[in-house]
């Protein structure tokens, strides 16, 4: 199991197996897994940051948000501060607000999928 604290890698800059910037490690869903919290998915960009800052819940013209949305295990962690992706970018889910919080909580406490 991998511990790492997350406040050491939010806002850190997320690059491709190639070295090109694909954007900020901004949010992350987090669910329970019995008595433990798991973080099965991260996001990535603006969009992601939107989130965040809940401005998805605004409307904001001429704004273009991307982002994308990547497992545990599409980001090597080995250095925390030079985050980098171990499959290409297009393997990666887009983000969307549709897509995003899946690890929201529902009304009666459990989480939503």
């Amino acid at each position: 199991m991998t511990l790492l604290e997350f406040d050491r890698v939010l806002g850190k800059k997320v690059f491709d197996p190639q070295g090109r910037k694909v954007g900020r490690l901004e949010e992350a869903a987090a669910v329970y897994e019995g008595r433990r919290i798991v973080v099965p998915e991260f996001h990535i960009g603006t969009a992601a940051l939107f989130e965040r800052l809940a401005l998805n819940l605004v409307p904001l013209p001429l704004v273009v948000a991307r982002g994308f949305i990547a497992r545990w295990d599409q980001i090597d962690w080995s250095d925390p501060e030079r985050l980098r992706l171990t499959c290409p970018v297009d393997e990666l889910r887009r983000y969307t607000r549709r897509s995003a919080g899946r690890g929201r909580r529902s009304r009666d406490g459990g989480t939503k999928r």
